[in-house]
């Protein structure tokens, strides 16, 4: 909170850094102060911050009457801190650097945007001067995962038995948005069953306070209209095209975005049958760049 002075001190500062990082990794940072005064700062510190946006209901009495509404909230889940100067004297017109590294969480949920759900890391620089406003500079931290060698390894079939039938699909377990996502569907029918037709979709879902979005993103069609005899087998194969925009799988403290792979059998004048196994959805290693 500013006491005095509402004006920044004059002067520039800039801070470099990566664009990108993983989480557990360190992050070498650079900061040059060029004073447009003389300051005495309290300190100058770099700053990575992590927060999200999530949704709440919130209630309100006024007059008698009660009205709700959804307001959508923006908090921190991270914070890392380093001084790396502590009241410094700077001269007008005298630069100044200093250099520091800063540790990304190792648990650090990675950048995403879906949309509902944004997960986002922020860099500062601070230049904090008592009873005046901070002078400062961020730049946005792509966080991104890169996951073992899983994207043609297959978890346990996702299997579901009802009266009529047993369903059973095989999915990786990740996939690499702009991708292609190969599985296969086995009935394994235990009376007569009559269908409309056998689909397969890829299903966005995200959940951000109490607000939740699901979203059919890829379908594929692997049957039309079909009977099948008692003690029939039949399999299906597939293949999903990813969006090479689609959004990187995400478990933040409010919010997540989450892939699945969903299998619809279309019954006739009956309620449809499905099975869903999730996947790993993860993005192509950003380029990274140099302090520039």
């Amino acid at each position: 909170m500013v006491f005095g002075s509402p004006f920044k001190p004059k002067g520039k500062i800039v801070l470099q850094a990566p664009d990108s990082s993983q989480p557990g990794e360190l992050i070498p940072i650079e900061i040059r102060v060029i004073p447009g005064e003389e300051i005495q700062p309290r300190e100058v510190r770099a700053e990575l911050v992590g927060e999200e946006t999530f949704y709440v209901t919130e209630t309100h009495h006024s007059g008698g009457q009660t009205t709700t509404q959804t307001v959508q909230k923006n908090e921190a889940f991270a914070n890392v801190t380093q001084t790396v100067a502590e009241q410094p004297t700077l001269s007008k017109g005298v630069a100044q650097e200093w250099r520091c590294s800063l540790q990304l969480p190792s648990d650090a949920p990675h950048t995403c945007r879906g949309k509902l759900v944004n997960v986002r890391w922020t860099l500062k620089a601070v230049l904090d001067v008592p009873k005046r406003a901070d002078l400062s500079q961020e730049k946005p931290l792509h966080v991104f995962f890169q996951p073992p060698q899983i994207d043609n390894m297959s978890v346990a079939p996702a299997e579901k038995s009802l009266r009529e039938v047993t369903l059973i699909l095989k999915a990786p377990a990740a996939a690499r948005a702009g991708g292609t996502l190969k599985g296969q569907l086995t009935l394994q029918t235990k009376e007569k069953l009559n269908i409309n037709g056998v689909r397969v979709e890829l299903v966005q879902i995200e959940e951000a306070g109490t607000r939740s979005a699901n979203e059919v993103v890829a379908t594929a069609k692997l049957s039309g209209s079909a009977s099948f005899n008692l003690n029939e087998a039949p399999i299906f194969e597939f293949s999903l095209n990813i969006p090479a925009e689609a959004p990187p799988t995400v478990v933040c403290r409010r919010s997540s975005l989450r892939w699945e792979v969903r299998a619809v059998i279309d019954r006739r004048m009956k309620t449809d049958f499905n099975v869903a196994q999730g996947v790993l959805v993860h993005l192509a290693a950003p380029v990274k760049n140099g302090m520039d």
